[in-house]
């Protein structure tokens, strides 16, 4: 299993999250990053790419992106952030 290590952005963005569904969604979406890395896509907007690196994978959980960085050779994923779908370009 990866090990997940969440940045201080997420769980500010974590935060103000406030419909139960989409937290849910998003939990959801975490048991699977540690359960399969590689699980996210690594293709994200560009945005995205300049903010957090060539490695960084995104999952989609309407209307957000739950956006990470995987370091396979370290087991870990890296939570970055939840970015808003209509902000990334």
């Amino acid at each position: 299993m990866t090990r997940l290590e969440y940045a201080e952005r997420f769980a500010n963005d974590l935060a103000l999250i406030r419909s139960p569904k989409v937290e849910a969604r998003i939990l959801e979406n975490l048991d699977n990053i540690e359960r399969f890395g590689e699980f996210g896509t690594l293709l994200v907007p560009p945005s995205i790419k300049r903010e957090f690196g060539d490695n960084v994978r995104k999952v989609a959980v309407n209307p957000f992106d739950l956006v990470y960085t995987l370091y396979s050779e370290q087991d870990l994923a890296r939570i970055e952030a939840l970015i808003h779908q209509r902000a990334a370009k």
